[in-house]
């Protein structure tokens, strides 16, 4: 659905994308992730045709020159927690009425589609108010159903979880994943929330300073750069003995047993039958490493801090 080849942008004398490359194939939701500055929202800028590049290809759904094509910017939407496509002093009701005639939509499926919405984001009760009078979740959920409404292909989402609640991110979440289960699509998420980008997408493409610093499935720069698990075990009886097995480290407090371990070097299912056949166990927990704390090593190892 989107190609990139060796886009470059420079923004105030300074390269914020530099040679990016990438492919996004229909069906994949793709978490673009980096720290503040990074390049993020330039990114998605420059694909949305909100900015130009200087140099470098882009194609999308097989244009070269995308946002010039209709058919490009009937299925393509782009949402930002800052950047609105609600008319600030309309009426909700309003704002969608324009989105039917913009994008020619039936307007007794597009009806039917508002019900449908509305079982997920709940905006019936705004329709009869203007986003300047609503918080910031409320607009959100209501900028959402503006971009589905067209049902369109290709999803560029910029933080736009700002400002909803556990309950609503919840289900908007949810339904994100089974709209890209349910219709041919692609989607490139953006976010500081990593847990978000976990959850929402299989692959990640981890920029730096305008650059690509990583790109491939979520599980494998986890699996490349924070393999440890940790074991907690609460156990009664004597403490097996470890010393054969390649942990990392390992610690007791009371009867509280923690084991820091290499998934490269030893599996988890050594660990557990060594601890049941020496003593009883009374409860474990297996912590894996996450995005979040996997990219906050990243860049500890990039330039010694993670903000």
């Amino acid at each position: 659905m989107i190609v990139l080849k060796d886009i470059c942008k420079t923004l105030s004398g300074r390269e914020a994308l530099k040679n990016i490359s990438f492919h996004i194939a229909e069906n994949e939701h793709v978490g673009i992730i980096g720290l503040n500055g990074a390049g993020k929202t330039t990114l998605l800028n420059t694909i949305a045709g909100i900015l130009k590049p200087d140099s470098g290809l882009i194609r999308i759904f097989g244009e070269e020159n995308p946002m010039t094509e209709k058919n490009t910017l009937r299925n393509l939407v782009y949402l930002s927690g800052t950047r609105s496509q609600l008319w600030e002093n309309l009426k909700i009701k309003d704002s969608l009425d324009h989105c039917i005639g913009m994008y020619r939509l039936d307007k007794r499926e597009t009806a039917r589609r508002l019900e449908e919405l509305d079982e997920t984001f709940e905006i019936k009760e705004f329709m009869d108010s203007a986003p300047c009078h609503l918080s910031v979740g409320e607009r959100m959920r209501c900028e959402l159903v503006y971009g589905l409404l067209s049902q369109p292909k290709l999803f560029l989402l910029d933080e736009v979880m700002n400002g909803l609640d556990i309950f609503f991110k919840h289900k908007i979440m949810e339904y994100l994943k089974r709209y890209g289960k349910e219709k041919p699509s692609a989607m490139l998420y953006a976010s500081n929330q990593l847990s978000e980008v976990e959850q929402l997408c299989q692959r990640v493409i981890l920029i730096h300073q305008g650059s690509v610093l990583f790109d491939g499935e979520t599980a494998q720069i986890i699996g490349l750069f924070s393999p440890c698990y940790r074991i907690e075990v609460r156990f009664s009886g004597n403490l097996p003995d470890f010393e054969d097995l390649p942990l990392e480290k390992y610690r007791l407090d009371g009867d509280l047993l923690t084991i820091d371990y290499d998934t490269r070097k030893i599996e988890t299912v050594q660990i557990l039958k060594q601890l049941m056949e020496k003593c009883i166990i009374r409860n474990i927990r297996i912590l894996k490493p996450d995005l979040a704390a996997t990219v906050q090593k990243i860049y500890g190892g990039v330039n010694g801090k993670y903000n």
